[in-house]
């Protein structure tokens, strides 16, 4: 595979897989959001009305990342052929539950949903959306296990370029659970900020309501609580990554010789090509230590690895000066970490994986500070959005589009910074690659990109039509509506 076509198919795939996570984090945030609204529909009119403009928005969502999901399964046999043949054992049967989960979930409950609301007492009904949160989570949750393997492989051992499971459990946990976190609190930022932006943009041409003001409320509370715990499920994350992929850490401290941690910069600007930092903010040492941990982990988690120079080299090509993923505990010890320039051939994008870490940091600031801002501006406005200026509304919509890039950026670190493994420290990319023409792969490049697109748009035309029109009133039935 030619250094082109490995880039185009990294592109195709996670075109394909950002644009599925992202719908499938929107779908899981306000999965429990209508939850919530539908217990307290049960008591108070106002989260009924809530309830009734958002579910219209979840089935949205559903139905695009359902199409946005397909792809990618076909792509794992088109561009990655040998990845099922190397990692079948492990990656089968948890896209097995995904989908069953789906289906079994979403099909039997999601009518019931969305048409039996007038069929069905309120109790009734609210165990339907409940069974449809947790199917929404279990789908997400097998996805995200596999995602999570990949990036911290344990649980499955390596016998003749074919991955074995030995112990479930073990490959259940790993990284799954603050990996599974951090898209659930993404999810519930992006739903708090699209509830904010929507209700702000919507009371522009009709009077608010009741429903309004609920949404508004429980929006700015679930923004700040999204961003809190989603940084501390990242920090979680990171601790639980970093001492396993000695590439990931070198990057994003950044350090380019083997030995002695360095401080940690805040900001710097990399000579890649000279393999040094050409400038650099420091920043305290406490972060570095958390940064570096201790890597006893790395030898215990280390044991099914392929931990060979040779390995290595043949991996990353003929004439390349590589160290295997795994070696900095042997090779530097606990206290010490492997240098970029002994990783040469086997380390992730340096500039990327180095200027998305700050930007994650930066970008979750800000979106802090804004979540801050909007429940001062609630509060001094008794969250009434008729009172809203259009300085208040355009800083409503701004907020969607700075979450939407914090999950970008932060999901593109974690994928991007574990480059050039499929499964890390054993599996590159190259291996399980397919030789393709690359004209083919332009094309189907650009028609993804026109396709994905033309969803986007339309995916924004039609909250632009729900926003608009909003919910066309039913009549009652039976003392329910």
């Amino acid at each position: 595979m030619t250094q082109t076509a490995w880039v185009l198919s990294l592109t195709q795939f996670y075109l394909g897989l950002g644009f599925m996570l992202f719908f499938l984090a929107l779908e899981l945030g306000l999965s429990w959001v209508l939850l919530v609204l539908r217990i307290r529909a049960r008591h108070e009119a106002a989260p009924l009305l809530a309830y009734r403009f958002w579910v219209r928005i979840y089935a949205l969502t559903l139905i695009i990342g359902f199409a946005a999901s397909l792809p990618l399964l076909f792509q794992l046999g088109t561009l990655w052929p040998d990845f099922m043949d190397r990692a079948g054992e492990v990656a089968g049967p948890l896209l097995g539950m995904a989908v069953l989960t789906a289906f079994i979930f979403k099909s039997c409950f999601l009518g019931a949903m969305l048409y039996g609301q007038r069929s069905l007492s309120e109790n009734a009904h609210t165990v339907v959306v409940g069974l449809v949160a947790i199917g929404t989570s279990l789908t997400a949750w097998w996805v995200i296990v596999l995602l999570a393997w990949l990036q911290h492989p344990v649980g499955a051992v390596l016998t003749e370029d074919h991955y074995q499971v030995v112990d479930w459990l073990k490959l259940l946990g790993g990284a799954a659970p603050p990996l599974f976190g951090v898209l659930l609190s993404g999810g519930l930022l992006l739903a708090a900020t699209l509830m904010l932006s929507l209700t702000a943009q919507r009371t522009r041409t009709r009077p608010s309501d009741a429903g309004d003001r609920t949404v508004l409320i429980g929006g700015t509370w679930l923004l700040l609580g999204a961003v809190v715990l989603q940084v501390v499920l990242a920090a979680w994350l990171g601790r639980m990554l970093l001492p396993v992929q000695p590439a990931r850490t070198a990057a994003v401290l950044p350090q380019w010789t083997t030995g002695p941690v360095e401080r940690v910069s805040v900001f710097a600007w990399l000579d890649v090509a000279g393999g040094r930092t050409a400038w650099a903010l420091e920043g305290p040492d406490l972060l570095s230590n958390w940064l570096t941990q201790p890597q006893e982990a790395v030898v215990a988690s280390g044991a099914h690895r392929d931990a060979s120079p040779q390995a290595g080299a043949a991996k990353a090509g003929p004439g390349a000066q590589v160290a295997p993923a795994n070696a900095a505990p042997a090779a530097a010890g606990a206290s010490e970490v492997q240098g970029l320039n002994d990783l040469i051939g086997m380390r992730p994008p340096v500039w990327f994986t180095y200027a998305s870490s700050r930007l994650a940091v930066l970008l979750t600031a800000v979106v802090g500070l804004m979540g801050l801002w909007a429940l001062w501006r609630g509060y001094r406005l008794g969250f009434e959005a008729d009172s809203f200026r259009a300085r208040t509304r355009t800083g409503f919509q701004a907020l969607v589009w700075v979450a939407l890039l914090l999950q970008a950026v932060g999901w593109m670190h974690v994928l991007v910074g574990s480059l050039p493994y499929a499964v890390y420290g054993t599996v590159t990319l190259r291996e399980i690659g397919s030789v393709q023409d690359e004209f083919g792969l332009w094309l189907v490049t650009g028609l993804q990109v026109v396709i994905y697109g033309a969803l986007g748009l339309g995916f924004r035309q039609l909250l632009g039509h729900t926003m608009r029109y909003g919910v066309v009133p039913v009549a009652r039935h039976r003392g329910r509506a």
